[in-house]
């Protein structure tokens, strides 16, 4: 592990190997140990990164400050600090939404783009996620996301939810370990009434000099829509479209031969 220094929080990732750049960015709720599969496959030919955002893994887990724009800044000053010229983002969920509003500020900075379930006003609002999402968006819900702590019996159902039947063996039992750590709940709370802005996604209608576009959905998807995610596709317009069966939110812990050669195809 090591750490970059942003807005005075310590933001923890991996790098390994040498070559044109990767940087892979997890979900909400996750952390970068989910890319491991894909980070250790790729840096044999590849210069590969996977950060945890702030609020997540062993990253700073601030007060305040779970904002769209913050996020934006933490992955332009990480690109710029570590100087990742013709970078491949590979986002999953929140990953994939920080990952293309990044290459729509920044197109010229961004070779490709690998979007694995990404997440938008209308991929998210079909689910059982997305309707507690908006139950909950105006609910002043910080407090508790910082003083409650889960189970580990509920930290495994959350766990369990985003999975699409396949097991995912000490990457999950990682995760269902981090969500019993106090104040894991507060980034997700706290980002709730963020999550609207993230509509421009599903209007956004890539030129002929956006990089190019890999999605990758879950078909088994309980978090997201892969339905929705398939008519994301027609505007997103990409030059791959991967659905793989029998997996869910965590389709790169479930199966993930098949995201590791479509992020090696993309970059």
């Amino acid at each position: 592990m090591v750490v970059f220094e942003f807005d005075g929080l310590t933001i923890a990732y991996d790098h390994a190997g040498t070559g044109d750049p990767i940087v892979f960015l997890h979900n909400l709720g996750g952390d970068r140990g989910i890319w491991s599969a894909q980070f250790d496959a790729l840096a044999a030919t590849r210069s590969v990164y996977a950060v945890d955002w702030f609020g997540y893994g062993d990253s700073t887990v601030p007060d305040d400050g779970y904002t769209i724009d913050r996020y934006l800044r933490l992955l332009a000053a990480f690109v710029e600090a570590h100087d990742l010229r013709d970078v491949t983002l590979v986002g999953n969920c929140f990953g994939s939404a920080m990952s293309l509003l990044h290459a729509r500020r920044n197109p010229a900075g961004v070779r490709a783009l690998v979007l694995v379930n990404p997440l938008t006003a209308a991929t998210l609002r079909p689910t059982r996620s997305g309707l507690a999402a908006r139950a909950l968006r105006r609910v002043p819900l910080d407090p508790l996301g910082r003083a409650l702590r889960l189970p580990s019996a509920i930290a495994g159902l959350v766990v369990r939810e985003q999975l699409g039947g396949r097991t995912g063996g000490e990457v999950v039992a990682s995760l269902r370990r981090r969500w019993t750590e106090p104040r894991r709940l507060l980034p997700i709370t706290a980002i709730l009434r963020e999550l609207p802005r993230l509509a421009e996604l599903d209007t956004f209608r890539p030129d002929g000099d956006f990089p190019p576009i890999t999605t990758v959905w879950g078909e088994r998807n309980r978090v997201l829509s892969a339905a929705a995610g398939r008519r994301l596709d027609t505007t997103l317009r990409p030059d791959r479209s991967l659905v793989l069966p029998r997996c869910g939110h965590l389709a790169m812990v479930e199966d993930p031969d098949p995201v590791t050669d479509a992020v090696r195809a993309a970059a």
